[in-house]
């Protein structure tokens, strides 16, 4: 028993004791370790850019701005951005070859392979459930934009369960490849890109779909026809431009703080082996033991968060969009609610209509 507890241990240890190449794990606090999992890492030790912004000895290090200088390198999360988006791509050049058109109507398109199958399955999803009841005729128009950031969103996270690093590390005894890798979404700086780019789609569709001078209007509600209502109107219409700023500000806190905590909290746990074992190694084993399981349902539940994050981010975007375009006028093309559609709340007086119930009531 005890020689399977030290292959178990010798098995994960490679993994962890990366964490920090720097300092051994016993002079380290567990949450400096575990901080240092989740942040970003440069992959080289000279950077690429060095311009000047600030006065000497200004440092600024979230803008990566030391003595001065703005500094520029390759980081790990920098890294996976562009391995995600090169996955992504070649995944659906895949995943559109498998798709074959024999014969004529809706039979002639056959999607062969079980894994095209699936992807085609979640874009089914996304399009007929969460974009369409939202932007109706508006949906096809607009569905490749919300297609790209789920599925990239999704990408980003799960990829980044792979611990490529430890891997390397392993592989190569280089504790130097420990950092390679990470979840490009638990990085504040891309999730704000993404939620800059929803913030112009509102704009851009908003703009283009209603009118800019509807689009504008419809942060007044009060209108600005009645001047003694400006005192209401003008505070409602900053309160309105502020509220579509906080919303895109939230996308992109909501990712970052919920990817990154994950890794955290799977971090500070296997750490615990260490601690444990600085006491004693028979407390280590155990521990070990504890953490291995609860790691494999940590992992379970991750894999969840990395579908359900990316699926709220697509949603919230997608309803904000809606909201820009409201006034677009009916997306039914004057066609009669169907009371027993999804996408519609149910009328009652549809329903008891006597033409709707059939002959019988007649």
């Amino acid at each position: 028993m005890k020689g399977v507890l030290k292959a178990m241990f010798s098995l994960i240890k490679p993994f962890l004791a990366a964490a920090q190449p720097s300092q051994p794990v016993a002079e380290r606090s567990l949450t400096e370790l575990a901080k240092d999992h989740v942040l970003p890492h440069a992959l080289h030790s000279d950077p690429l850019l060095r311009i000047p912004v600030a006065g000497s000895g200004t440092d600024f290090p979230p803008l990566g701005i030391y003595d001065g200088y703005y500094e520029f390198y390759i980081t790990n999360h920098l890294m996976m951005t562009g391995v995600v988006a090169t996955i992504l791509v070649l995944t659906f050049l895949y995943v559109a070859s498998r798709v074959r058109v024999r014969g004529e109507g809706l039979a002639a398109y056959q999607t062969k392979g079980r894994f095209a199958q699936l992807f085609e399955t979640m874009c089914s999803f996304i399009r007929d459930e969460v974009t369409r009841p939202n932007l109706g005729e508006l949906t096809d128009k607009y569905i490749p934009y919300i297609w790209t950031i789920f599925f990239f969103i999704l990408f980003s996270n799960v990829i980044g369960l792979i611990p490529i690093g430890y891997f390397l590390q392993a592989g190569t005894g280089n504790v130097h490849f420990s950092h390679w890798g990470g979840t490009a979404t638990g990085n504040l700086a891309l999730n704000v890109v993404l939620a800059v780019g929803s913030f112009i789609a509102i704009l851009f569709i908003g703009i283009r779909e209603v009118g800019a001078k509807a689009f504008f209007s419809h942060f007044n509600p009060i209108g600005w026809d009645d001047k003694k209502m400006l005192v209401i109107g003008l505070p409602l219409y900053v309160l309105e431009w502020m509220g579509l700023f906080i919303k895109c500000t939230v996308l992109a806190m909501r990712l970052f703080g919920t990817m990154m905590a994950g890794h955290l909290v799977i971090a500070a746990f296997v750490l615990l082996i260490f601690t444990a074992a600085k006491h004693s190694l028979t407390l280590g084993y155990g521990v070990e033991i504890a953490v291995i399981i609860g790691g494999m349902m940590l992992t379970m539940l991750e894999i969840f968060i990395c579908f359900l994050q990316a699926f709220i981010f697509t949603f919230l975007t997608v309803l904000f969009i809606s909201t820009a375009v409201a006034h677009h006028g009916d997306h039914h093309d004057g066609h009669e609610d169907d009371p027993f559609s999804d996408e519609r709340q149910m009328d009652l007086d549809k329903l008891i209509r006597p033409e709707r119930l059939g002959p019988l009531v007649r």
